[in-house]
């Protein structure tokens, strides 16, 4: 009776299907999300849902992960256990096998309880129809979106395996706090992998989907461990458990342990995006794409479950986090800190303040301040050694200087007379600087700069007060200590990136950095400007910067007017770190200059790093 009751039934919603569907035909503007589910179906072999991307540091432990409004672990089939694939056939489509997308006993129980009461309460669905419906179509309890819904299945069936099926729904399905998939929902509910869960945990997590809220863990605990119950029942009853797992699940003490999002250093995050950007537009098939296109390619890598993998040291970076905040314990007083590895040429720490969060301003990158004499080696000494083969013992006037109105003065006001070009950067005497740079000529000096890419270098910089720092816009700490790797370099230069490779999640590599060095001034130049970079740190402004552990110590500070920046880029035998002080409104530091805390913040980090 049963069986002629489903088959009628059957046969009655597939004539409301035929001439519903003449119907749909004729009314085509008001059924564009059901003409536009069809279509996709062509595409559904290759459909992929949207999935987290991770963000790693060099050792591989996760950073951070990219979200759509899906946040997804998606699992291929393989990997999915097989109690959990038994769990969700056992309670939601126990014919999933044998049917074709639709299961005639399960509608004819539906439409009987459903024109008794008049509306639509009761489901009857099959696993296909529930993909049909989280896919291509809304969960509006109409017959006209039940249509749809049968025909989308009927052709999902004829394109996919059942194992691919199933596969979509288990990735797909909702459960609740945001959480899509099972994989996902195990490491929300659980904080394990999907794989670790016991046959009563599963039960647990695959009760929620059936009504989200009311099966919410976390505020509905009592009604979840009651359909968990039933789903054990459902599972023994059709052989997917025996008695003794049965029993021992229902023993069994759930305890959830709900994940905690935690972001370590969200101050990177707002720049991995910008420098995915950069390493996306480097590839042959983007090239000529607009910003927007760019943005879209970017967005999209985000939710194909990617792997961003960076040069990040976590160690390298919690060290200069503290070294920061203990340095600086003035409320209003900022800083910043970039770290590059002369080995790989890579990032592996940049802080952008004291207390940067996710998406702030970020100070190592994104502030451009005033250099002060930071940049002198830079425009000044590195182009005059290498134009007029100088050594650091070659001397140069260091007397009164006017150029038009322009007369600059040194730190106190002191005078000098003719110095070696080892004791005026040494000493950062301004009026030697001014001179070298007349002499080498200022177009010819920025010439040397423009192989470092400064962002924010205009023709209007192009003057004698450019050598004591007087630029119009300034640079970030990230572009100084970049530029300042040259000098670890042999004179070439190779811009440091903090991503090292974006992977699938099978592990090619997407995109990585090809980018090959570029010589900025000759090896002899080099070797000239570190041992004048040195003599810095023995004899000059950054004699604090010294300690046991490198074979090699150099840099330069920078001081601007008033004392409203403070900066010290400084290399060892492994690292160029550069250090950046100030107020995010500028203004004097005067009352801590003298404690130096850019150099000392700088010497904390370096002393840690060359510990390891």
């Amino acid at each position: 009776m049963n069986q002629k009751l489903g088959l009628l039934t059957v046969l009655f919603m597939l004539c409301i299907v035929f001439f519903s569907f003449m119907g749909l035909r004729n009314e085509h503007e008001n059924y564009i999300p059901f003409q536009k589910a069809i279509s996709s179906l062509a595409q559904l072999e290759n459909m992929k849902l949207d999935e987290n991307s991770r963000l790693l540091d060099r050792n591989g432990d996760l950073l951070y992960e990219f979200k759509s409004n899906e946040s997804r672990v998606y699992l291929e089939y393989s990997k999915i256990p097989e109690h959990v694939r038994k769990a969700f056939i056992a309670t939601e489509d126990q014919g999933f096998i044998q049917h074709h997308g639709v299961d005639g006993k399960a509608i004819a129980r539906a439409f009987i309880t459903n024109s008794s009461a008049g509306s639509v309460q009761q489901g009857g669905s099959t696993i296909t129809q529930q993909l049909a419906r989280n896919l291509f179509l809304t969960h509006e309890r109409t017959y006209d979106r039940k249509l749809k819904e049968l025909l989308i299945s009927y052709r999902i069936e004829q394109q996919l395996s059942k194992e691919k099926i199933l596969e979509l729904y288990i990735n797909s399905i909702y459960f609740q706090n945001g959480v899509y998939g099972i994989e996902k929902a195990s490491r929300f509910y659980f904080s394990k992998p999907v794989g670790e869960l016991s046959v009563a945990e599963t039960a647990l997590l695959a009760a929620i989907p059936n009504n989200p809220m009311l099966y919410d863990p976390l505020t509905q605990l009592e009604n979840t461990m009651k359909r968990q119950k039933w789903i054990l029942l459902k599972m023994k009853e059709q052989g997917y458990i025996n008695e003794a797992a049965y029993e021992a699940s229902l023993k069994q003490k759930i305890t959830l342990s709900v994940s905690q999002p935690v972001v370590p250093y969200p101050e990177i995050v707002g720049y991995i995006k910008e420098e995915l950007l950069s390493l996306i537009a480097t590839a042959p098939a983007n090239k000529g794409l607009t910003a927007e296109e760019l943005l879209l390619k970017r967005d999209q890598l985000f939710k194909s479950g990617v792997v961003v993998e960076t040069a990040l040291d976590p160690e390298l970076q919690k060290e200069a986090v503290r070294a920061l905040n203990n340095r600086l314990p003035y409320n209003d007083v900022e800083g910043s800190v970039v770290i590059v590895d002369h080995v790989s040429k890579e990032i592996v720490s940049m802080v952008g303040g004291k207390n940067v969060g996710l998406e702030e301003f970020n100070r190592a990158h994104q502030a451009k301040r005033q250099p002060g004499s930071s940049i002198k080696p830079l425009l000044v000494y590195g182009p005059y050694v290498d134009v007029y083969g100088a050594k650091p013992h070659s001397l140069i006037s260091a007397a009164s200087i006017c150029e038009g109105n322009y007369c600059p003065n040194n730190y106190g006001g002191a005078s000098y007379g003719t110095v070696s070009l080892k004791k005026a950067m040494a000493s950062s005497i301004n009026t030697a600087a001014v001179r070298a740079l007349r002499r080498t000529g200022v177009n010819k000096a920025f010439s040397y700069l423009q192989h470092f890419g400064f962002s924010s270098v205009t023709k209007e910089d192009h003057q004698l007060a450019s050598a004591l720092g007087g630029f119009s816009k300034g640079f970030s700490p990230l572009e100084l200590t970049s530029a300042y790797t040259a000098f670890s370099s042999g004179g070439t230069f190779v811009k440091p990136r903090l991503i090292t490779s974006v992977k699938d999640k099978n592990g090619k590599v997407l995109y990585a950095w090809k980018e090959e060095p570029v010589s900025v001034w000759s090896g002899k130049t080099n070797s000239v400007m570190r041992e004048m970079l040195a003599a810095v740190t023995t004899s000059g402004t950054a004699r604090d910067a010294r300690f046991a552990g490198s074979t090699y110590i150099g840099g330069k500070t920078g001081t601007t007017n008033d004392a409203r920046d403070l900066w010290f880029i400084g290399l060892t035998d492994r690292y160029t770190a550069g250090v950046w002080v100030g107020r995010d409104k500028p203004s004097s530091l005067h009352s801590i200059e003298s404690a130096s805390p850019e150099v000392m913040i700088w010497r904390d980090i370096m002393r840690k790093a060359h510990q390891k």
